[in-house]
């Protein structure tokens, strides 16, 4: 009984200190929509097909992606990024490290001199703000892949921005399977790359 109404004073104090502090101001409730049955820990492997049109997700414009895989544990993602010369990611910032390699094109940070070109590996530690940007002489699409561990968070402006919006793993998974369903293709393949 004393031990139940300790941990009520705590609850009530940490609920107290999550709207005092918490810097987010929404979260999605979206779930992967899958039993924990359903959700395979094995390895596995999966193909992207970069030349059908319908596999590629719009996400900003200019800018589409195909999913590898989805990460429920941890909501993180993977996936392949494509843009067209001249296009932008808006400025955002992860919660986790990132892993990139640049198949196609060229690419950079509006905040960094570097520009990544077919070959480049980057990690990007987490919490640094950027924006992703295909550079105007690329000669053809930017296609890189990138291992995301955790979600991203959008800022309204580059400097000193505030919260704009969430994305992770949930997200896009609810996103690709939107997009599936309104380009007629199976949503349920994408169970597949649940882990």
């Amino acid at each position: 009984m004393l031990l139940s109404a300790f941990q009520s004073e705590i609850d009530a104090l940490n609920a107290r200190l999550l709207k005092k502090d918490m810097p987010i101001t929404a979260f999605n409730s979206f779930t992967d929509g899958l039993q924990p049955d359903q959700r395979s820990r094995e390895h596995f492997i999966t193909n992207t097909n970069l030349d059908d049109d319908n596999l590629w997700v719009p996400y900003a414009n200019g800018i589409w992606f195909q999913p590898c895989c989805f990460n429920v544990t941890a909501g993180g993602f993977s996936l392949v990024l494509k843009g067209l010369p001249g296009s932008m990611v808006g400025t955002h910032y992860h919660v986790g490290g990132v892993h990139g390699y640049t198949m196609r094109g060229r690419w950079r940070y509006l905040e960094h001199e570097w520009i990544a070109e077919p070959g480049t590996y980057i990690y990007e530690p987490a919490g640094e703000a950027h924006t992703l940007m295909i550079t105007e002489d690329s000669s053809e699409p930017m296609i890189a892949f990138f291992v995301v561990e955790g979600g991203l968070i959008y800022l309204d402006k580059p400097a000193d921005g505030g919260f704009a919006a969430y994305e992770d793993g949930f997200t896009l998974l609810e996103l690709t399977r939107k997009h599936y369903r309104e380009a007629g293709l199976d949503a349920r393949k994408l169970d597949l790359l649940v882990r």
